[in-house]
């Protein structure tokens, strides 16, 4: 019988504890931002769009990130910066590798992945691996949503 209390002891235990950190997981922190390309990138080794991109090509990314409710653009709040290399490239599509830092109040968000090389607007999730000040030891994703005009809808979901 002892054992059985012993047991339970240890199930009530462990309970406690799976709930307290399922408590203090809580939702991910969402913020919407529009990324708006400023032209401030330069080419890189060349490449310009003026042929079929090809593996190994590289562009940059540099663009102004305003508040975003969905339907309008708001105020400026920051700006980010990084480079995107063709994995593969074909005229149907193929892939593309990211890695940007976007500069925001208070401290940086690092992202990074493989998204789609397309013709067009796309949809594809990035993830965070990092950041600085506020946003330290920053880890999520982010879902990025290509737009008309040269502009990207950023959904920011970063894990407690």
């Amino acid at each position: 019988m002892k054992k059985y209390g012993v047991v339970v002891a240890l199930v009530v235990v462990s309970v406690a504890v799976w709930a307290a950190s399922a408590s203090a997981a809580g939702n991910p922190k969402v913020f919407n931002l529009l990324a708006v390309d400023n032209g401030k990138g330069q080419p890189i080794n060349g490449f310009m769009f003026d042929r079929a991109p090809r593996a190994g090509d590289q562009f940059p990314i540099s663009e102004d990130l305003y508040k975003w409710a969905g339907v309008k653009r708001g105020a400026k709040v920051g700006s980010d910066a990084g480079t995107a290399m063709f994995l593969t490239a074909t005229k149907t599509g193929g892939s593309t590798v990211f890695n940007v830092q976007a500069n925001l109040p208070g401290g940086t968000i690092v992202v990074s992945g493989v998204g789609p090389a397309t013709n067009g607007p796309s949809s594809f999730t990035l993830a965070v691996i990092g950041g600085t000040g506020k946003y330290a030891d920053a880890h999520g994703y982010v879902k990025v949503r290509g737009m008309a005009g040269n502009k990207t809808s950023l959904s920011f979901n970063l894990l407690p």
